[in-house]
C-alpha cells in the first residue's frame, strides 16, 4: 500500500531529527534483498467479500477491527513491518517474514527457537529504539505494532502506511488470530493452534506426575531474579496444572524481582529458568543463569539439590508466543521423564 500523503512531511522531518540524535546506530540486513520471503497464504475469512478469489485464497478486500479503530486493506499485504519484537515472533510462527523488524538480529543470536523460526527468511533489523529511517525507505503497506509496546505511537505510524495495533491484553491464541486475519493465514493459524494444544496437553499430563510439588518460574538477571508470576503467566499452572507458590510479588509486567535469600525462603521443588533477554549475551549462552552455580545459597536450595532446575529459551521469561511454546516444551521434556 502507497505511504500515506497527509502528514509524511512532518515525519520525515522527525526521522531526520532521530536520525541526528541516533547517529552511529547500526541497522542489519541478512540478505540485500529488500523483498521479504512469504509462503503460502492460509484460507480467507467467510464473512469477507471478494468475488473472484479462488478456492482457499484469502479474500481481500477486508477490514480489520483492531485496539486503535479499524482499517480496510484492499488487497493482501506482502510488505508488512513489525515495529515491536514481540509481534515479530507471531509472524515467525505464521511462516511469514516482515520486511523489517525491531531487535531482529540481537534477538536470533540470543534465543535459538526464534533463531529456528527465522532461519531462511530475509528480514531488515530496525534496531532496539526502531529506525525511522530505515522504516520509511523501506516503504510498507501495513505496519503492525503491539497494544503494550509501540501502540502509544500509532499517529505517528499511521502517517507513514496504514498502521494496526494488535490487542497485547488477550491470550496468545486470540493475538495469533488477529495477526494471522491481517496477512491471510487463518488456515496457517489453526494449525499452528492446533499443534500448541497438543503440547499444552503433552506438558499437562507431564505435570500431572509432579501433584503437590511446587514449582517457580523465574528469569535470572544476573544479580537477582524476576519472579515469572502466576497471573501473568497462567498457563503454566491454571491450564497446565502445576501448583504455583503463594505470596509471590506481583509488581511489574511479569512479576516483583527477588534475590537469592528470598528464593531460598519460597523453596520451590522444581524451578523452570531463563536468561533475562535483555540483559544477556549471545556469546555467553545462559551466562546469567551459570553465574549461580558457585552460589553457597544456590547450591543449598531444594531444587538445586535434587536435580530439579530447568533452563529455558529467553523468550520463555515473556509474553512471546515462542516463549509459551519454549516454556511447554521445558515442562514436558524434564517433568515427562
Amino acid at each position: 500500500m502507497k505511504k500515506k500523503l497527509s502528514g509524511i512531511l512532518s515525519v520525515i522531518l522527525a526521522t531526520a531529527v532521530v536520525a541526528g540524535c541516533g547517529a552511529g546506530q547500526a541497522t542489519t540486513d541478512t540478505n540485500t534483498a529488500n523483498k521479504a520471503q512469504t509462503v503460502e497464504a492460509g484460507a480467507s475469512q467467510p464473512d469477507t467479500k471478494g468475488a473472484g478469489a479462488g478456492a482457499g485464497e484469502p479474500v481481500y478486500p477486508r477490514t480489520i477491527k483492531h485496539t486503535m479503530g479499524e482499517v480496510t486493506l484492499e488487497k493482501k499485504p506482502e510488505r508488512v513491518a513489525s515495529v515491536d519484537i514481540m509481534g515479530t515472533d507471531y509472524f515467525l510462527v505464521l511462516d511469514f517474514a516482515p520486511i523489517v523488524s525491531e531487535g531482529f538480529e540481537s534477538t536470533k543470536s540470543k534465543s535459538p527457537i526464534f533463531a529456528k523460526y527465522a532461519e531462511g527468511k530475509t528480514v531488515k533489523d530496525l534496531g532496539g529504539k526502531t529506525n525511522l529511517e530505515t522504516l520509511l525507505e523501506m516503504d510498507p503497506e501495513v505496519i503492525v505494532m503491539t497494544s503494550t509496546g509501540k501502540g502509544s505511537r500509532f499517529e505517528e505510524f499511521n502517517k507513514m502506511a496504514n498502521s494496526i495495533v494488535i490487542d497485547f491484553s488477550v491470550d496468545v491464541p486470540t493475538r495469533l488470530m488477529k495477526i494471522a486475519e491481517v496477512i491471510g493465514k487463518e488456515e496457517k493459524a489453526k494449525q499452528v493452534l492446533s499443534d500448541f494444544n497438543k503440547l499444552k496437553s503433552e506438558a499437562k499430563a507431564a505435570a500431572d506426575k509432579h501433584k503437590g510439588e511446587t514449582a517457580l518460574f523465574l528469569v535470572s538477571n544476573g544479580k537477582d531474579f524476576t519472579v515469572m508470576h502466576p497471573k501473568n503467566f497462567p498457563i503454566y499452572y491454571k491450564e497446565v496444572g502445576l501448583t504455583p507458590i503463594t505470596g509471590l510479588p506481583e509488581d511489574g509486567k511479569i512479576g516483583g524481582r527477588i534475590g537469592i535469600e528470598a528464593l531460598s525462603e519460597l523453596a520451590p521443588d522444581h524451578i523452570f529458568i531463563a536468561e533475562n533477554r535483555r540483559s544477556a549475551k549471545a556469546e555467553e549462552p545462559e551466562g546469567l543463569i551459570h553465574i549461580w552455580k558457585d552460589h553457597p545459597v544456590w547450591k543449598n536450595l531444594k531444587a538445586v539439590k535434587n536435580n530439579q532446575v530447568y533452563t529455558m529459551d529467553t523468550l520463555a521469561g515473556d509474553t512471546f508466543f515462542l516463549g509459551e511454546i519454549a516454556g511447554l516444551e521445558a515442562i514436558k521434556n524434564n517433568l515427562g521423564k
